[in-house]
């Protein structure tokens, strides 16, 4: 026999290559999780037992110089770190490593220990986006662990009690009434099945927790029928721990503090007034209502039911609570703590106290948005870049899982065949290296303009901010001026200015949720039966413009929009209306300022409600300033001033055709009317058809 040519060893060389190829594709579809082995290192000894010291700033020393040695596994490693900023109230350092569990790949999780951490800290993670209001974020990120996991070959991430309670809270705050009652019921599913082979204590009061959390999601927002079960579950679970025979006092203490409490605010809110303040006596006579945090919290149903001494009493002892839980000074804690402390004291009509508030919300409250942007900067490229990395590994291996094979035998085939046809494949590779080069010219192109937008964003909101605290902190200066005498009216009329500008405040803080509610791409059901005058009067109500002193506002109906009722979202559809509103009262100016001449002593807005035959029209009409026709789009970019000289920070034409569109309709500036400005929003009479179609198309 002749030796093997070099022809057949290339040959050979391939086949055992594809066989190699094959089962390794065979195998890495899906790994059953079976890993029975915990894991668990010395320095998770270390690290746990300075957590038990509660030296949480001594935690995230150990955690991080662990994990720098290679001691520790990165997913253990933000366990421990997470866990330490939550404790230490540092929920934005926390909320940055969250986002790098994106990063981590599951298949990276080699042990029970390592699945144990990635699990409790995604419970967490979501647990803050809920306590943060961010509830869309917070329903995407359980379900992108429930997919990861699920691919590691693990059950179900989103059948956990505690997560299906947190995925339907977010669902009832999004208004999806249906889907958050389903989420309930998986956690009530959850609930049992652990009850069913574990019930200590603990068990006991974690199910407890879970449906009291159900129960004040039901009551604050509205929906007091849905609440009562819920609550009536907690008291068997209450009684089956005070009976228990390993039978935990704090907890039982906690149980009846929480059921209580949850049965003051529902009966306050039924109008059971005598039923309310027994319950709410039930729960100052437990210990847990006697700690600090408990007794700052508890002033939600003490302003409720207009106990504004009382309250105002309890916020006396607020600054030592922010102390003691390391809060710092940051937008989500001064809306969340200093402005209900300056409400209660207000209201109270402690005034020297209000004002001292109001001067702590102007001092801190700069410093805060600037530190709140930056982090958001920070947090929304770590998501970009999350997402981007993961958008491609998943294509990359559902590529390669489809095509190995081919692929394999395209190889034997160029190798085998020819020379030249190596050399078309190389150039092919240039052409696809130069459409690479394209496309990150591009990208860097979209990172300059997206710079660019963010330095003038910056800018447009520190103006938009700064004008309301120079109002709060001037009248402060001059309340706390020695010797200073200040007659009623004139006090009533610096506080109704401070409310004013914090009032201010807060509406530009709501615009910037609504703008993020733009990036998020979030959806808008609409299940609403309304008639387009209820949506006028609603918007004209709110907007004010009825009251402006510089202009007539005129309302026309038609006889058709009158007798009409069309399906939409109200809420959404008064807001785009509101926001077009808005913008005719700032850019129509008083006769006096812009120098022209009229027949009438005032500038007029006109809103005209008609239908067609399938659209129910607003055209909101006005003698302003006017929109040249070239502009007629940009107008509608994020942050575009036409006049630079007007405040407000360009955004809320582009939140209100956002608003429209994904209501199935659209807003449009009528180029024809050069009397001013015309906008024209458009809403079908019935927005039940899919959305996508129109989605698409913009």
């Amino acid at each position: 026999m002749h030796c093997p040519t070099l022809f057949y060893r290339i040959v050979c060389w391939l086949a055992a290559a594809l066989v190699l190829i094959a089962v390794a594709s065979c195998t890495d579809r899906q790994r059953p999780f079976a890993i029975e082995r915990d894991d668990y290192y010395h320095a998770d000894s270390i690290a746990s037992a300075v957590g038990d010291a509660r030296d949480y700033p001594r935690l995230l020393e150990v955690a991080d110089s662990l994990e720098k040695k290679g001691e520790l596994p990165k997913v253990r490693a933000i366990f421990y770190c997470t866990v330490a900023y939550n404790m230490l109230g540092q929920h934005r350092e926390a909320l940055n490593l969250y986002y790098k569990l994106a990063n981590i790949d599951t298949k990276e999780l080699t042990c029970r220990a390592d699945f144990d951490a990635y699990i409790y800290t995604y419970k967490d993670y979501v647990r803050l986006l809920c306590d943060m209001r961010r509830y869309d974020r917070a329903l995407r990120e359980a379900y992108n662990a429930d997919r990861k996991l699920k691919a590691a070959g693990y059950d179900s991430f989103v059948s956990h009690h505690d997560i299906a309670q947190m995925i339907g809270e977010s669902q009832l705050y999004l208004e999806q009434a249906d889907e958050a009652a389903n989420s309930f019921q998986e956690s009530l599913r959850g609930m049992h099945k652990r009850l069913s082979t574990n019930h200590d204590p603990i068990d006991l009061r974690e199910c407890q927790k879970t449906m009291n959390a159900i129960a004040k999601a039901y009551i604050h927002t509205g929906r007091y029928d849905e609440a009562t079960p819920w609550i009536l579950r907690q008291d068997s679970l209450y009684a089956a721990a005070d009976t228990h025979p390993r039978r935990d006092s704090v907890f039982v203490d906690e149980m009846k503090a929480d059921i209580n409490y949850s049965k003051a605010l529902l009966a306050h809110a039924k109008g059971h007034d005598d039923e309310a303040e027994g319950a709410y006596a039930e729960y100052l006579a437990t210990k847990t209502a006697q700690q600090l945090g408990n007794i700052i919290n508890s002033n939600e149903y003490l302003m409720q039911t207009h106990r504004y001494e009382e309250a105002a009493r309890n916020y006396m002892l607020l600054d030592k609570y922010l102390l003691e839980s390391g809060y710092k000074a940051d937008i989500e804690n001064l809306g969340r703590y200093m402005i209900p402390k300056y409400r209660a004291n207000l209201l109270a009509g402690h005034m020297d106290s209000a004002l001292r508030v109001a001067s702590i919300v102007a001092q801190y409250y700069d410093t805060a948005l600037v530190r709140q942007k930056a982090s958001d900067a920070h947090l929304l490229a770590t998501i970009y870049d999350t997402e981007g990395k993961e958008r491609q590994i998943a294509e990359q291996r559902a590529e390669l899982s489809q095509q190995r094979l081919f692929t394999v035998a395209i190889v034997m085939v160029v190798i085998i065949i020819s020379f030249y046809i190596y050399t078309i494949q190389r150039r092919k590779a240039y052409r696809k290296l130069d459409a690479t080069n394209r496309q990150l010219m591009l990208a860097n192109e979209r990172a300059e303009e997206s710079s660019r937008m963010k330095t003038k964003f910056i800018q447009q909101i520190s103006h938009e901010v700064r004008t309301p605290l120079n109002v709060l902190s001037g009248f402060s200066q001059v309340l706390a001026t020695p010797d200073i005498e200040i007659g009623y009216d004139e006090l009533q009329d610096i506080s109704q200015k401070i409310v004013d500008n914090s009032e201010r405040i807060t509406q530009l803080v709501d615009k910037m949720l609504d703008l993020s509610m733009i990036y998020s791409n979030a959806d808008i059901e609409c299940h609403d039966q309304v008639s387009p005058a209820d949506v006028a009067e609603k918007a004209i109500d709110m907007s004010g413009i009825s009251q402006a002193k510089h202009l007539d506002f005129q309302l026309q109906v038609s006889p058709e929009a009158q007798s009409l009722t069309f399906v939409t979202n109200q809420k959404s559809a008064v807001k785009a209306l509101v926001l077009l509103l808005d913008n005719a009262i700032k850019f129509t100016h008083p006769l006096a300022f812009t120098g022209r001449k009229s027949n009438t002593s005032k500038e007029h807005v006109k809103l005209d409600i008609s239908v067609n035959q399938q659209q129910v029209i607003f055209m909101v009409e006005d003698t302003g300033i006017g929109v040249p026709p070239e502009q007629a789009e940009n107008i509608f970019t994020e942050f575009v001033q036409l006049d630079e000289y007007s405040d407000g920070t360009g955004i809320g034409i582009s939140i209100a055709r956002w608003l429209a569109r994904h209501m199935n309709g659209d807003i449009r500036l009528d180029t024809s009317y050069t009397a001013g400005a015309r906008f024209v929003m458009s809403l079908p009479k019935d927005a039940s058809q899919d959305l996508s179609e129109n989605l698409i198309t913009q």
